[in-house]
This record gives structure tokens, sequence and C-alpha cells, in this order.
């Protein structure tokens, strides 16, 4: 009998120190560390000395740490409660606080994902002077190269600071900010549109075509043939064009769309460039 009091009292004790640590390590008021709590691909740090590392699940970021993907890399951050940060393929952030209150992130490039409870406060994140942020619910946002940001509210409102035309967004609606300064907000697609005017005639004897189609507004489209690439950025409406050479024979022509959250998708058309016969005709697309 003594013994099991004894025993009782030891577990006792050892559970009131390992309280009284945790507390003494993590107060209730305190800031919950920003944590990466998983990797897939290549990831890596860069710290406040500009020193750079593979990062591993574990490591803790403070202000002034940077994380970047590579094209094959996502990153998984943790703030405790169930609030978390992904970091899509391609993509970095640098953070500029980590409170109480809350994270902030600087978006430098690619697509970031937030869920945020209100436990520990709100997440925001920044690109260009302009903040979403949110202190329940989930967001995310991307800037492609050109410049060109996307916002999407997917669970709860989200606010937009720096925006005179919109300072909020409700749950399902998506906002497009292009480098221009244009703006608009529309309910979350179910996909990324893309509509191709491929030519009328599937042969030619000119050395290249012209493709013309119809997208999201500022989704970055890629189009090429045979190994050759272009890059292009969709106007304010959505409309895109370029030249693409073709060699002699088959080419089978693709054109990828993506939006600057990273979503994609791709048309393909195969046109046969036969230069010998005489009087061939100029392709003229049309919408």
């Amino acid at each position: 009998m003594r013994e099991n009091i004894r025993f009782v009292v030891v577990m006792a004790a050892i559970l009131a120190v390992g309280l009284i640590g945790y507390r003494l390590l993590f107060p209730p008021d305190a800031a919950m560390p920003l944590l990466v709590q998983a990797v897939e691909g290549t990831v890596r740090s860069v710290d406040r000395d500009g020193a750079r590392a593979a990062v591993t699940p574990g490591l803790m970021l403070g202000r002034s740490d940077r994380i970047e993907t590579a094209a094959d890399g996502r990153a998984f951050l943790s703030m405790g409660e169930g609030s978390t940060l992904t970091l899509d393929h391609g993509s970095a952030i640098q953070v500029l606080s980590v409170t109480r209150d809350g994270v902030r992130v600087e978006l430098d490039g690619g697509a970031v994902e937030a869920t945020v409870r209100p436990e520990r406060g709100r997440v925001g994140v920044v690109h260009a002077g302009r903040e979403v942020s949110s202190g329940d619910g989930s967001f995310a946002v991307g800037v492609n190269p050109a410049g060109n940001l996307a916002v999407e509210a997917h669970v709860g409102e989200v606010a937009v600071e720096g925006l005179e035309s919109v300072q909020a967004l409700q749950e399902g609606e998506r906002l497009m900010l292009l480098a221009d300064g244009s703006s608009q907000v529309a309910s979350i697609p179910e996909s990324l549109l893309l509509e191709v005017a491929w030519p009328q005639s599937a042969q030619t004897r000119y050395a290249e075509v012209a493709v013309r189609g119809l997208t999201d507004p500022g989704a970055e489209v890629r189009l090429g043939a045979s190994g050759h690439w272009t890059t292009v950025t969709a106007d304010a409406s959505g409309h895109f064009e370029a030249n693409i050479p073709l060699l002699e024979g088959e080419n089978p022509v693709r054109v990828v769309s993506q939006d600057p959250l990273g979503h994609s998708v791709e048309a393909s058309h195969t046109i046969v460039r036969d230069s010998e016969p005489p009087g061939g005709s100029t392709i003229e697309v049309q919408y």
C-alpha cells in the first residue's frame, strides 16, 4: 500500500514539474514558434546572416528568416493549434514577425496557403506593400513573375490592406490584381479557363504560326512546339497571342496556362509544315 502511494506521489511530482517546465517554455500569452513541420523535394532556408541550408522538419523560424522551395519542393509550416502555412512549388517567403498576436510573412514569389485558428492570432501575407490576413479561416495568395497577384478566400472573411478598391474578400471570392494596377473580384472558378483559337487549317508552308486564345487575366501562358517555348502573359481581359516556330513535318503544339496560385490547364493541337508544295497560304486565326 505504501509503495502504491509513493508511486502516485512520484508520478504527480513528475507531471507537475513537466507542466511547470512547459509553461516556462511556452506561457499561455507567448508566441507559438513557427516550425517547419514537413518538406517535400528541395527546400532551403536563408538565415539572418544569409547562410543557406537544406531545410529539415523541426526547424524553428524567426524574424528575417527566409524559406525557398524549388520547382519540385513544398514546405509545411506550423504555428500550433491548427494554424499552418503551406509554401507551394517555386516559392519564397521571409518571416516579418512571430508574436503572440500572430505571424506575418513577406511573399517574394510563388504561392502560399494559410489555415488560421483564432487561438494563435492572425496570419498575414505581405507583397508589394499590400497585406492579406485572417484571424479565423483559410486563404491563398500567389504572385507570378509578371507581378500579377491572386488571392482566394477559401473559408471565412479575408482582410485586404493597401488596396483602395477592395478592403475584404468574402468566403468563396477571388481577387485578381494585375501589375498595371487594375483589379477585379469574382467568385472562385471551378477550373482555370483556357480557350485556344487554333488555325483553321492544320497544314502550312510557313516557318511559324500565330496562336491566340483566352484564359484568366494575368495568367502566365507557355506556348511551344518541337521543344521551342514562348512565354507570354494574358492581358486584363485574358487574351494572349504568340508566334510559334515550326519544323518541317508534324509539330505537336502545346499551350499551358498557369495562374499566380499555381493552378494550370493545358491544350494541344498538331500542325503540319510542308514547305515543298507551291501556293501555300498564310494561316488566318479567327475567334
